[in-house]
Formats: structure tokens, sequence, C-alpha cells
């Protein structure tokens, strides 16, 4: 009798990241009556008159499944949660290139933080603060963002054909319907990539105008981000011209 092959679970795709990092004490040389973890927590909450709607800035990054921020032990300590896709690494670098800007403005404000753009440095300091999971749970290990994404755009093609055939009327030209949007979905739409990039776009130059209403940074600690992320989203629109 031939024995049965061993079932074996397939690797999972999804991993967690948690960083702790010690946050500076004190006040910003730049802007003395400001604490740094005053200012940290200015960053975090965002614009104040809730205006920044839509997706936002993680969305660029396609890997990720959740992140979090967190400011501990009060006003010691930030914690960073993360879920995404694949290795560490190559998790990393997508930040580097796409949003070296958005975490500089957040982690600027702990110790020894090298910028997120000088790569190998960066991924030294990330691996310096991580706090290694004893045990991770993933309900879905082998789903990407991306996959999540394409079945709520068919679920929604579904759910509309549902709605109209209940309606009444000719099925076949609603099944007809149906399929050309089915097809949209597994096609290339750039025209809603052009739309999603410019949302996020303009609800980012939104967070860095109030940054600077708020007087939160000086000049020469805001341009530098600005110039970095207006190359960014420069390049990212470029690679879907």
């Amino acid at each position: 009798m031939r024995e049965k092959e061993p079932i074996v679970a397939p690797p999972s795709r999804v991993r967690s990241l948690v960083l702790v990092t010690p946050i500076l004490q004190g006040f910003v040389p730049s802007l003395p009556a400001l604490r740094y973890v005053e200012r940290l927590q200015g960053v975090l909450h965002g614009p104040s008159d809730g205006k920044a709607t839509g997706p936002t800035v993680l969305d660029i990054i396609d890997t990720v499944h959740f992140a979090q921020w967190s400011i501990l032990d009060s006003g010691r300590r930030l914690l960073f949660v993360s879920m995404f896709v694949g290795e560490l690494e190559p998790y990393l670098k997508d930040f580097s290139v796409r949003m070296a800007w958005g975490l500089d403005l957040i982690w600027m404000h702990c110790e020894g933080y090298p910028g997120a753009a000088q790569f190998e440095r960066f991924v030294a300091w990330v691996k310096r603060h991580m706090v290694q999971a004893d045990r991770f749970h993933a309900a879905n290990p082998e789903v990407t963002v991306v996959d999540v994404r394409w079945w709520k755009a068919q679920h929604a093609q579904f759910e509309a054909f549902r709605r109209k055939v209940r309606c009444g009327g000719d099925i076949e030209p609603l099944f007809a319907e149906l399929e050309r949007g089915l097809a949209r979905v597994s096609a290339a739409d750039e025209e809603a990539e052009r739309r999603f990039l410019l949302s996020i776009r303009d609800n980012v130059r939104a967070s860095i105008r109030d940054l600077r209403e708020k007087r939160l940074f000086s000049p020469a600690e805001i341009e530098p981000i600005e110039r970095n992320f207006e190359q960014v989203m420069a390049t990212l629109s470029g690679e879907q011209s």
C-alpha cells in the first residue's frame, strides 16, 4: 500500500516587523521651544483639519499589509509594527527608494537614525532595533496586498451585476457588461493609477503645508524632505506615462 505524501504547509510570504526606537529627548535645536516628542506627535497625527482623505503614502508600497507607529513610555520610545509580503531587505528597499522622505519625517526624531536614503546604514539601524517575534500568525500567509485589491475590484463588479439582475431585464447584456468589467479589472488601468498617484501627491502636499503653517520644521529641515517627495512622485508618474 502506497504511503500518503506528508502535507507540508507552504512557506509564509507574509512577515512581521517590530521596531522599538529611542526618541530623542529635549528640545529641537532649530525650534528651541519645541520638544522632539511634541513635533513627532504633530507629524503622526497629521493635518488637524482632517482634509486629507483617500489613499495614504503607504499605499505607494505594494507589499505593506499593515503599519502602525505608537509613542510609548511617556514619549521615550517609538513603536513601529508592520506586516508585509516578502523578505525584509527588499521591503526596506521599497521604503528607501519610494518613501525616504516619509520615514525621515518620523524617524528623524529617534536616536541614531541615519536617513532612509542611505540604504545600508538604514538596514543596519532597523536590524539593531528589531524585536524578534517568538510567534507570528498570518491568517492568509500567501495573500499579497495586490491580490486583495484585485479581489475587492472583482467583488465590486459582481455586486453591481447582482443588483442589476435583481431589478429584472434581459440578462445577456448584463453578462456582457460583467465580462467587460472583469476584463478592465484584470487589465492595467493607467488612468486609475494616474488618479491614484495624484491623490497621494495632493494629500502629502497638504500635509507638508500644514507642517509649514504650524512651524514644526525649519526651512532647512523640511525643504530636502519636500524635494525628495517631489522627485519620487515625478519618477512614479513617469513610470505610468
